[in-house]
């Protein structure tokens, strides 16, 4: 995994709780990991009880609270560029137009060391508006020109939250080849639940991406 991580979608994507297990991931191999909290829409990083976890992990969570949210671009505290001196960074970014915005704020940064970058869009097609290729690219691209950050690459994590059979995953793999196949940026995972994952693996055995497991951390009822 590359230093800096960024990961952005449209709400209801599950970018959350994917952000939330890479910087998970990353610190079972290092003390220095940052979590930035971009999510303007959905400030799932508010909530303590998450916040004191990551922390007990060794992360540091950083979720700044913006004075004025209605503005074109906001300015970013100064604790959002504490994260580039750590190890590894993740950034999760809302679809929003402001928590986009906040991330276009450090498009100087991401250009200066863009090969320790990997931008990932995060694919749902259980979400509205999410169930066609021509829908996702247009969501894509105007996260794209927001945040001032073309995507390196996808993330398949289509789910319907607690409600999932593990079938969906398999579903939106599908589509994601074809948006892939538009956009010039390849798949590079697939993540899901174990029980999602089996069920993928036993319908798509031949995707090369690879695989991410993910554990819920977040109550049932939530969707990032």
């Amino acid at each position: 995994m590359k230093k800096i991580t960024v990961l952005f979608g449209n709400y209801g994507s599950g970018k959350t709780e994917l952000s939330l297990n890479f910087a998970l991931a990353l610190a079972e191999k290092s003390r220095s990991v940052a979590l930035v909290d971009l999510d303007i829409v959905n400030p799932y990083f508010r909530s303590s009880e998450h916040a004191e976890m990551l922390e007990g992990r060794g992360i540091r969570v950083i979720a700044p609270v913006f004075a004025n949210t209605a503005v074109d671009v906001p300015s970013l505290p100064p604790d959002v560029y504490a994260a580039f001196g750590y190890e590894y960074a993740v950034f999760d970014c809302g679809g929003d137009p402001v928590g986009a915005a906040a991330l276009g704020g450090l498009k100087q940064r991401f250009d200066a060391m863009r090969d320790d970058v990997e931008a990932l869009f995060v694919v749902n097609t259980r979400r509205p508006f999410q169930d066609s290729v021509e829908n996702l690219e247009e969501s894509l691209r105007r996260i794209e020109g927001r945040a001032r950050l073309n995507a390196d690459g996808l993330a398949l994590n289509t789910n319907l939250g607690p409600e999932s059979t593990g079938d969906e995953l398999a579903e939106g793999y599908e589509l994601a080849q074809e948006l892939a196949v538009r956009t010039g940026g390849p798949l590079r995972c697939v993540s899901g639940t174990s029980e999602a994952r089996a069920a993928f693996e036993a319908r798509c055995p031949g995707c090369a991406a690879e695989r991410i497991e993910l554990r819920i951390y977040t109550r049932p009822d939530w969707l990032a």
